[in-house]
This record gives structure tokens, sequence and C-alpha cells, in this order.
């Protein structure tokens, strides 16, 4: 890869479009200058390049987020936002890639819009000047992280603050291991690695899990073993029952067949023999209870019903007296005489007194009763009872009640009949043997019936906890196969591992040898001290570097000055970018702020020129001076001086001039 152009519109300093930096080198002429004072929008451009590259993922986010926006809004040129311009933030990157060994130039084009406070992106990419499509633009981003992943990228920028804080905390070994899994490819093989290791704890686990599933099935076994086991006695008790109710069945069937032949009775006939003289008893108690109820409230009555139906009478007829009595007492011959002649006024009928009295007197004739003494003034309710006693007497059947006594005499003798056929079987000791042989026979069958369903039910929750069982324990044999299955995938497993892990360490061991004897070439051309170091070794397992001089003694790394090991620190990773054999672009961002005026005029005449086909040098003045720009001038395409302009609040781009030490340089 290598940079072409880089366009800022309304990025960081850079205010307008006519922020164009041309980034093309030569052959002989690889360095890019860039001088500019603190503030002056160096940084600026490493980061625009950065994020034309990656979008979100230059700063660690997978996808545009409200946190990637944020960065982006802090990187947009505050005099735009001002001037509210809502659309015209835009980064542009051209570079050079190589593709089945033809050029290709791509352009990346990233644009912010900010609508209502809220920013929109949108990137496009043009390859040879024809914009791709959607999914091109998709397929272009994974294959530009795959050649080439942020990571990377940005072990290209070579910031001197970092280098010398690496340096200082003595975190080199870390650096090169990082730096050599990328480089080298080898982090596919550690990634690999990882995955094996999850796969070998995940088999751990299975193999725990197994181990704990194979206990659990040995239980189940022996649960199992143990419960058909007691299926098996608890089915044997169940037959020697059933053949023990059997025979006492048949011993009961001949018992009673004994009982009967011989005339005696079985234990249901006495049963029903006993009902029998029951209802008779039952009877003759309602009889007899009839009987007396008739004997207490109306047999006294119907004996004497003759004469209390001439009470009946008498009553009546004193009855019949009493209204008699009342008429002739209440009605007056006076009141009789002015009821005629109210009856006939027109008539003006006018009655004697002695017509008046024939009157009366004929009226208390008519209904004068036929009695004329009362001996019982009885009372209307004494007149009803009368009345009624003597209705129910007249009710009263006698024939019913000798009907009770004579079937009562047949019932009792009926019943002593039935008393006596029992007392003679239950006196009978032959039969009483045999009854309670069959009443204990009973009770045994009985209770043998009680047990065998019992034992029953226990038999069918039996089967059906054997039968859950069984299928817990074909569950567990199925997964306990699949472990052992999956044996021969964890053994290879454990090959490819062993196989990555030793092809690893041969190709660290291989690429840091070759990585040592050219940073031993480097070095001894960069230091003063010439001869001064014979031999570099890194170990392959800490990374650690040892130096050798030529009696192959140990050089201790106190020996070396600090600006010494920035150097060696340097020559390591251009030793690994060379034997790595990427083809990337050099930053270096204020690299010589800690170096003697020596050792950077060795880094321009010697390293730069070795370090690729292109290098972006960000300097300050102080870095490099008249002195060494004279030197550095003679390698450089072209050179660019940023300063900022603080009444136009930009960052001015002078192109073809550094500092004031120059005016211009074409280029070449």
């Amino acid at each position: 890869m290598q940079i072409n152009k880089l366009v800022l519109r309304n990025i960081g300093a850079y205010h307008g479009d006519l922020n164009n930096f041309n980034f093309k080198t030569t052959t002989n002429h690889n360095v890019i200058l860039i001088g500019g004072k603190n503030g002056a929008g160096k940084t600026t451009i490493l980061e625009s390049i950065r994020i034309a590259l990656f979008g979100s993922m230059a700063y660690g986010y997978i996808t545009e987020n409200e946190a990637y926006f944020k960065k982006i809004r802090s990187l947009l040129n505050r005099k735009a936002l001002h001037e509210n311009n809502q659309d015209k933030y835009q980064i542009v990157l051209e570079y050079l890639s190589t593709e089945e060994f033809e050029p290709i130039t791509y352009s990346l084009i990233r644009s912010w819009s900010i609508k209502e406070n809220k920013i929109r992106e949108y990137f496009s990419v043009k390859k040879n000047n024809a914009h791709l499509n959607a999914q091109e633009i998709s397929d272009f981003q994974n294959k530009l992280r795959e050649e080439m992943p942020p990571r990377l990228f940005e072990l290209c920028l070579f910031d001197g603050e970092d280098i010398s804080r690496i340096v200082s905390e003595e975190k080199i070994p870390d650096y090169l291991q990082d730096a050599g899994k990328i480089l080298f490819n080898l982090d596919l093989f550690v990634n690999l690695e990882k995955d094996l290791q999850n796969y070998r704890q995940q088999h751990a686990k299975k193999n725990s899990d197994a181990s704990r599933e194979l206990e659990i099935k040995n239980l189940l076994e022996i649960e199992i073993h143990d419960l058909q086991n007691q299926l098996k006695n608890l089915q044997s008790d169940l037959l020697n029952h059933q053949d023990e109710a059997a025979k006492l069945t048949d011993l009961i069937r001949q018992d009673k067949k004994d009982f009967e032949i011989h005339g005696g009775l079985i234990q249901e006939n006495r049963q029903q023999l006993i009902q029998q003289v029951n209802e008779i008893e039952q009877r003759r108690k309602q009889n007899s209870d009839q009987i007396k109820a008739f004997t207490i409230s109306y047999l006294p009555f119907y004996i004497a019903r003759e004469t209390l139906a001439k009470v009946t009478d008498q009553i009546a007829k004193e009855k019949d007296y009493d209204s008699f009595e009342y008429i002739n007492t209440t009605l007056k011959k006076d009141h009789l005489s002015q009821l005629l002649s109210s009856l006939t006024p027109s008539s003006n009928l006018n009655l004697s007194d002695q017509q008046v009295e024939s009157l009366h007197s004929g009226l208390l004739d008519l209904i004068k009763p036929s009695i004329t003494e009362v001996f019982h003034r009885s009372s209307f309710e004494q007149q009803n009872e009368v009345y009624s006693m003597h209705k129910n007497v007249q009710s009263i059947k006698s024939q019913h009640y000798v009907e009770l006594f004579d079937e009562n005499a047949v019932l009792l003798e009926k019943s002593q009949e039935l008393r006596k056929a029992i007392d003679l079987n239950d006196n009978s000791s032959e039969f009483k043997e045999l009854l309670e042989r069959i009443e204990e026979s009973n009770r045994r069958l009985e209770q043998i019936k009680m047990i065998s369903e019992k034992q029953e039910d226990e038999i069918n929750e039996i089967h059906e906890q054997i039968k859950h069982k069984e299928i817990a324990l074909i569950k567990l044999n199925d997964r306990i196969r699949e472990y052992y299955k999956s044996e021969s995938s964890y053994a290879m497993t454990e090959k490819l591992l062993t196989v990555s892990q030793r092809f690893r360490e041969r190709q660290w061991q291989k690429k840091l040898n070759d990585v040592a004897k050219e940073a031993t070439k480097m070095i001894n051309i960069l230091f003063r001290k010439k001869d001064y170091i014979d031999r570099i070794h890194i170990d392959s397992s800490s990374f650690q570097i040892t130096l050798y001089n030529k009696q192959r003694h140990e050089i201790t790394k106190e020996r070396l000055s600090a600006g010494e090991k920035e150097m060696l620190m340097l020559t390591v990773i251009w030793a690994m970018f060379k034997v790595s054999e990427w083809k990337l672009p050099f930053v270096f961002d204020t690299l010589f702020g800690r170096l003697d005026q020596d050792h950077k005029k060795s880094l321009i005449e010697h390293f730069i020129p070795k370090c690729g086909d292109q290098v972006l040098m960000f300097t300050t003045d102080s870095e490099i001076g008249t002195e060494h720009f004279e030197t550095i001038k003679d390698i450089t395409s072209i050179c660019y001086t940023l300063e900022y302009n603080s009444f136009q609040e930009t960052a001015e781009i002078v192109r073809g001039r550094y500092f004031n030490m120059s005016k211009e340089i074409s280029p070449k």
C-alpha cells in the first residue's frame, strides 16, 4: 500500500475545501516531510488516514454508534460548525495497491452531514475512478481488514513519545511479542490455539460431566437391579398368596359341601334363618303395638259403643233444646206484634193479644224439641270430642285386631321353630368346628385378598419406577456414547494443538533469528560505536533482547544510553517489518525528539531510506533543523509546512516548503 493523496474538508484544524496533501513518492525519494509546530494539525492528518481506512473500527467499534459519532463530532472543524455547515465535512484518501501484479488505485471518501444535531456518515469507494456498489464496498472493506488489520496499521505509526515510553518502561519484549504475532501472521495460530484450548476446556468439562453421568448410571443400574429383585420377591409372594387363596377357596367349598351333606347350616343359611327370625319378631312387634294402641285408646269406648251412641244422640238433642230455650226467651210477644205490623202497614192489620199469644205459642210449638229434660249441659269442645270418638268407634273393624292376634300366634310358632333349628345347629360340636373352620378360612381368605391387592399396587408402582429409570438410563447411555465418540475429536485436537504450538514456536524462532540478523547489521550502521554489538539474540519465549560483543560477552542494556535504546528498538521493529515483507508506509511522528544530532543524522542517512517505498515524517523545527534538513531533503519527495492561522482559525498548508529552511521543493 502506498498513500497517494489526502484531502481534508473541514476536518480538525483544516477549514474549507483546499486542504490537499500529495503523498506520492519515488524510488530514491521515499520521504514525505511534514513540518509543523505543536497544535498545527499533524495529528489530525494521521487520525484522518486511520478513519478514512477503517471508519468506526479505527476506534475499536464494530459498527457506527453514538460513541463513534461523538469522536467524529470532536474531529469536525469548529469554525465550519459555527458557520452551520451541515454537509461539508469529508476525508478523501487515495492509495495505490497491487492486486494480481496490477496496480490499483483506490479512493476512499468518507463524508458526514449534520441534521437536527445528529451526524450521519456516508462512505463511498472508487476503484480506478469507478464507483463500487454497496456489495462491492462491503467486500472491499472485508478484504482491506484482512490485508491490513487496524492493529497492523497502528504498528506502522512510530510515535516518538510512545517509543520513548516503551523503552523507559522496559516493555520492548511485550511490544515485540504483540507486533510479531501480527507481522508474522502468528496471531492466526494464536487464535487457533485459543479455540483449541477452549475446546479442551469444554472437553474437560464434558469429561467431568461424563464421570458424573457414569456415577449416576451406576447408581441407576443398582437401583433398577434392586427394584427388579424387589419386584421378583413381591411377584413370588403374590403367587404364594394366590395359591393359598385358591386352596382356601377349595377348602371352604369342601367344608360347606360337607356341612350341607350332614344337615348343617352353612354360614349363609344360618344368617338367613337369623334374618327371618328378626323379620318375624319385627312383624310381631308391629302387630302388638297396634293391639296395644287400640286397647289403650279405643277398647273401652268400643265396648260401650251403644251407650256412646245414645250419649251422642242425647247431646245432639240437648243442643236443639238449648236453641229452643234461647228463642223462647228472646222472642217476645210485643216484638212479634210489631214485626207483623211493620210487614203489613197498608192492611191495617190489628191482632188481638190473644191472637198474638196464639201465634207466639204456635211458633214455639213448631221448633220445640222432643226432649224436655237436659242432663249433660256439655260445652262445644266436649260435644266435638264425643262426636269424634263416636265416629272413630264406628269406623273400628274389630276383626282386624282379631286377625292380628291370630297372625302373632302363627309368627310366634314359626319363630320358635327357626330358633330351635339355629340352636340345634349351634349346639352341634361337629358343625361348630366346621363353621369355625369355614369362618377362619374366610377370614384368612379376606386377609389374603387385602394383602394381594396391596402387593399388586406395589408391583405396579415398581413397574413404573423401573420404566422411568430405564428411560433415564437410555438417555445417559446416549450421552456417554456421544462422549466416547468425541474422544477421537479430542485426540485430533491434541495433535493439532501440538502441531500448531510447535509450528508457532519454530516460526517465532526462525523469524526472530532473521530479525536479529537484520537488526545487527542495521545497528552497527547506526551506532557511533562501530562494531560495538556483534550479535543480537531475541529469545523466542521471553522476547528478551540480549546483546553480545565480538568476545561473545553479553552487553547489558544498562550500558546503552536512552537514545541508543530507542535506536535499538526502532532497528528491531524495522527488521521485523523487513522480515515479514509487509509493504506498508512508515509514519514517524516526532521521532527525533530525544535523539542527539549524530543519531538523527545516522537515522536520516541510513535508516529512513531503507524504510520502504513511503515514509511520512511529522516533525517540528526543533527535531529537524537546518543541518538535518539539508540531509533529508535529498530523499524527500515533497515537504509541507503546517501553520495555524489564528485569525482565520484554520491550519494553512504550505506546500513545498519546510519552515523557513527552504523556499520550495518541487515533487521529484
